[in-house]
């Protein structure tokens, strides 16, 4: 994973975009009180390998008006390119969906206008597929919910070694 970082002044993350591009609706559309921006993404260590399990902690603040009471991460990994020469052509044959790793993470964290929430998690990745290693490059894509309303998308590039 690379350890530099463009949005968060912390040497722990991976390179971080915010983009708004996702077809999502955005908490700043004027249409609720509800909105919020990520304040951070800290990652336990700079890099990982293949199969490793990732310790994430998610900090964000609610710029709105209304306690924010339910939140929604989905983090989507889209595999960009793998090591292997066995890995690359594998990865010509996959659709964008093969080629992506979507998971959904749910947490009822009461934050009320002003404040910073935190939301943890732990995702194991996997080594290997049918005999093929994962290390490679990732595009991943990380949304931030806070009571049905997407409140920001961040782009991470992730490194498996």
């Amino acid at each position: 994973m690379s350890p530099h970082d463009e949005g968060v002044d912390n040497s722990k993350n991976p390179t971080q975009k915010t983009t708004s591009d996702m077809g999502e609706s955005t908490g700043s559309s004027g249409s609720s009180d509800v909105s919020g921006r990520i304040v951070s993404i800290d990652f336990d260590k700079p890099g990982y390998n293949a199969g490793d399990t990732i310790n994430v902690e998610l900090k964000f603040k609610n710029t709105g008006v209304v306690p924010i009471t339910q939140e929604e991460v989905i983090i989507r990994a889209y595999c960009e390119r793998l090591d292997s020469t066995l890995g690359r052509l594998a990865l010509r044959t996959m659709t964008e969906d093969q080629r992506t790793s979507t998971t959904r993470r749910t947490y009822s964290v009461n934050v009320n206008p002003g404040e910073i929430g935190t939301l943890a998690a732990s995702f194991r990745t996997e080594r290997e597929i049918e005999g093929v290693s994962l290390a490679g490059d990732y595009e991943v894509t990380v949304i931030l919910k806070g009571n049905g309303i997407t409140l920001e998308v961040r782009k991470l590039e992730l490194r498996l070694n």
